[in-house]
């Protein structure tokens, strides 16, 4: 039979799979609704598995509120706490706009130490690091209420942290006119066993939350796990015999960072951190690994890197074009294996799909964190990476959630009443 000489079928520059349109079909229901008419309904929160693409949704929903004709002249402010995060939201936001949007616009970016003065503001969209608005809208007067006047929407990342003290005043003040307020995470919480500050989340967006169907199955990360979207992980307990003993955290709390410094200066940690990264770089092409202290990252990656496999540390003080080639050279698809060790950073906003294998050897009783750690290595067939994956959990903790992406994904759903 021969083809239709006037069929054509056209493929879309920033496309969307079917959960993804329906979340985005989800959230422009409650952010569209008429101002008028309700306030509440415009603040939902956007709660995705770490790799099934919270920020590529975030990016249709901005596009769409900057195309309304009301946004003529205004600004999408996109909330950013790292400068990882700040980036990668810069870069999806041309792409998107690239391909949605009606008009050409700035992107402006408002981050670090070098960011452009904000005196003269052009439509478009606003990528602001927290920590460069909380310095200068704190020592500005009327800085944040000029800003707020010209606002068309704000999108909060990683928004399990917008209730800390000065994001959530930022936050605040940006949504006094009441635009649209979407906040993206994996986690919609604070802590393992819920608190003042997890309610104080759920209270700021009104309850309101968006998810995946999972269409019969047990949750959304079921789903995406059977359909190729995330990756099957295998967790791996490794437990450790050290010579340093460091008190327990209290409970809701963390391990100290003095602690955390201590563990990670034991030479017996330290050793098997090293036996794990050459273990997994036999298997695995691309391994990413958590460590306690800088200390422990910077002699790790020494030491791994002396057998003839390429091993980098990233830790805070890393300067940003070092770590910027580092990250590029990991998401490249060349053969050469490779390992990157560190300490404080890309626990969100490292996007890099080929990692298969995550070792977890910096010791936290926070579900936040773990569930953003084992994320770096979930990303799926279908995402750009791989049908399963290993996560090594140093020193096991045996709480609830850890070692279950659904156990995680599920923790905080008794918070969340408006849900979709």
């Amino acid at each position: 039979m021969e083809s239709d000489a006037r069929l054509k079928k056209v493929t879309p520059g920033y496309p969307l799979h079917p959960y993804q349109r329906q979340v985005l079909g989800d959230l422009l229901s409650i952010l569209g609704q008429d101002r008028a008419r309700t306030v509440v309904g415009r603040r939902v929160v956007a709660h995705l598995p770490t790799g099934a693409g919270k920020t590529r949704i975030a990016c249709h929903v901005a596009a769409r509120l900057l195309n309304l004709p009301e946004s003529e002249g205004k600004v999408v402010i996109w909330l950013a706490s790292s400068e990882e995060l700040c980036e990668q939201a810069a870069e999806d936001l041309t792409r998107a706009w690239s391909n949605l949007g009606n008009r050409r616009v700035d992107i402006h970016r408002y981050w670090g130490p070098t960011s452009q003065s904000l005196d003269n503001l052009g439509e478009g969209f606003l990528v602001a690091g927290l920590p460069k608005l909380w310095v200068v809208g704190s020592s500005t007067p009327g800085f944040l209420t000029k800003l707020a006047r010209s606002v068309a929407g704000v999108i909060f990342d990683e928004a399990h942290q917008a209730v800390a003290r000065t994001y959530r005043f930022i936050t605040e003040q940006l949504v006094a006119f009441q635009p649209p307020l979407l906040g993206l995470t994996a986690t919609p919480g604070r802590s393992l066993r819920l608190r003042g500050e997890d309610y104080d989340l759920a209270d700021m967006f009104h309850e309101s939350k968006v998810t995946i169907d999972p269409k019969g199955h047990e949750s959304p990360v079921t789903y995406l796990i059977k359909q190729g979207y995330l990756a099957e992980p295998e967790f791996i307990p490794v437990t450790v015999e050290m010579d340093t003993r460091v008190p327990e955290p209290a409970d809701d709390m963390d391990y100290r960072t003095e602690d955390l410094q201590e563990i990670g200066h034991d030479q017996v940690w330290r050793e098997k951190v090293v036996e794990l990264s050459l273990k997994a770089l036999k298997r695995h092409h691309r391994v990413m690994v958590f460590c306690p202290s800088v200390q422990c990252a910077e002699e790790a990656a020494e030491v791994v890197s002396r057998y003839g496999v390429r091993a980098c540390s990233i830790v805070a003080s890393t300067p940003s074009e070092q770590r910027h080639n580092i990250i590029t050279d990991f998401r490249r698809g060349s053969g050469e294996r490779m390992a990157i060790f560190n300490y404080g950073v890309l626990t969100a906003g490292f996007d890099a799909p080929r990692t298969k294998c995550v070792i977890v050897a910096r010791p936290t009783t926070s579900l936040v964190l773990y569930s953003q750690m084992v994320g770096r290595a979930m990303r799926g067939p279908r995402s750009g990476g791989n049908r399963q994956c290993q996560v090594y959990t140093v020193l096991d903790t045996n709480l609830p959630g850890f070692g279950s992406v659904v156990e995680a994904f599920n923790n905080w759903e008794e918070l969340w009443l408006n849900q979709k």
